[in-house]
């Protein structure tokens, strides 16, 4: 019940899918979050958003395809496609800072070679 409001899914839901999808694709790319951390990485959301395009209830099953769209220095933008009986029903898209940790903190530091070139590929993306 934590996922529905009184007429549909709950609008707080997508976030939480959206960051599921989010390590699916970092999986599916090569680049396991638990490994980007462990090598003293992070992937901090510093914007979120999602527009709302159809309702879906309880039981509804919801397919998210998720790909980076864009990159600029430090940060990356992954967009989330969520369809429900092949019709859109949500879009969403959460900005990352790459960042590593020192002993003082986190800083940004350049995106990756990979997350550059997952951009640019309109292959790369995965799909849960």
């Amino acid at each position: 019940m934590i996922d529905v409001d009184i007429v549909q899914i709950h609008f707080a839901s997508y976030f939480r899918w959206m960051d599921m999808a989010y390590s699916r694709l970092l999986d599916d790319l090569g680049h396991p979050l638990r490994a980007i951390l462990a090598g003293g990485r992070g992937t901090p959301v510093v914007d979120a958003q999602c527009s709302y395009l159809s309702p879906v209830g309880l039981g509804d099953v919801v397919d998210v395809d998720s790909r980076v769209v864009r990159h600029g220095r430090s940060s990356y933008v992954v967009r989330h496609d969520f369809e429900h009986a092949g019709r859109p029903v949500a879009t969403g898209e959460v900005t990352h800072v790459w960042a590593v940790q020192d002993g003082s903190g986190a800083m940004s530091e350049p995106v990756p070679d990979w997350i550059r070139a997952a951009s640019h590929s309109t292959g790369a993306g995965a799909r849960t």
